[in-house]
């Protein structure tokens, strides 16, 4: 539970949101980064997981002798929002800790 890519990313962009300003270049690309990272993270990840978990009922099902393929869950949109809110906490933390 909650997504680390996305509060990697999150903090990031706050960080640089706290030192460059949210109308620099780089904000505006380190926001745009999380943004695919989460998008990712729920739509692309999350959907190639069921189907990866589709495939591996339809082997059993089939009792084939095919190795079961692994398959990523992705994440839930409340757990990319929780990684959201936290790697905005630690980025906010880490900013006014070092100042």
């Amino acid at each position: 539970m909650p997504s680390a890519h996305t509060a990697t990313v999150v903090s990031v962009v706050t960080l640089i949101g706290f030192t460059d300003g949210t109308h620099s270049s780089v904000f505006g690309l380190a926001a745009l980064i999380a943004g695919i990272v989460m998008y990712d993270s729920v739509m692309v990840r999350r959907s190639s997981g069921e189907q990866g978990a589709a495939i591996q009922a339809l082997i059993k099902e089939q009792k084939s002798s095919v190795l079961l393929p692994r398959s990523a869950k992705g994440h839930t949109p409340l757990e990319v929002l929780v990684g959201a809110i936290l790697g905005a906490l630690v980025g906010t933390i880490v900013f006014f800790a070092t100042k």
